[in-house]
Formats: structure tokens, sequence, C-alpha cells
């Protein structure tokens, strides 16, 4: 029973989305702080994900198969929502040192940053109108 109440009250209100879109603006983050942080790498590609295929995938709304694991050793494969996102590596073109524009990563890693601090906000919001339904008489 007390799994079916958590269940209900946390998935039911969107909780575990918005977990799942935190871990995947933190993890663009990092990649997008990775890009900026290697911009005069010789021979460094930059690293993208596809945010918004990655969170349909995590939010099992692909359109894509995802693999049955049938065990805790399995990989998951496909659509799976367990499955690591796909980091995406841009070649470096013609004689440019490495593939980094930092004016094209800086404006993701401030459209990343007004993505997770909405999310963020809209998630704190969710557990205040818990907490109040919760202590309210």
């Amino acid at each position: 029973m007390d799994n079916k109440l958590t269940q209900f009250m946390f998935e039911g209100i969107g909780i575990s989305r918005y977990k799942k879109y935190l871990d995947l603006a933190s993890l663009r983050h990092r990649l997008v702080s990775s890009n900026v942080a290697n911009a005069s790498t010789p021979g460094y590609r930059s690293q993208e994900i596809d945010f918004q295929k990655e969170f349909a995938r995590a939010t099992s709304q692909s359109e894509h198969l995802e693999g049955m694991v049938t065990d805790g050793k399995h990989m998951p494969l496909g659509a799976h929502k367990d499955r690591v996102p796909k980091i995406s590596q841009t070649k470096a073109s013609g004689g440019d040192m490495n593939s980094v524009d930092i004016d094209k990563e800086i404006a993701h890693l401030a459209q990343n940053e007004l993505n997770y601090t909405i999310s963020a906000r809209l998630l704190q919001r969710k557990f205040d109108a818990l907490r109040k339904a919760i202590t309210s008489k």
C-alpha cells in the first residue's frame, strides 16, 4: 500500500519527470562547460546531446522500441529509459584547431541554465503544494 501511495503522490504529479529533466540538464551543463574549458585545446571535439530526444526517451515518450531487460546484468538497448544518453561529438572543420564555437557554447550554457532554473523552481512548487496539502486542515 505504501508503495502505491508513494507512486501516486510522486509519479502522479510528475516529480519523476522533473528529476529526469534536471539530470539531463545537469549532464548537458557538464558537456557544454567541458567544451568551453577546452576551447583552445588542439584536436578537441565539442560534445553535445540531443536534449529533447533524450528527454523523450527517458520519459518513455519515444517512438522507438526499447529493449527488454530481463536480468539486472543486461545492458539497456534502444530507447530504454535507463540507457545512458548518447553524446555526439562534432568534428573540426578545415584548418580549425578544434570544433568548439565559443559563442555557440556560451549561448547553450545560458539557455541550459535558464531551463534548469525554471525546472527546479517548478519542482519546488510541486513540493510546496504537496507540503501544503499534507499540513492543511
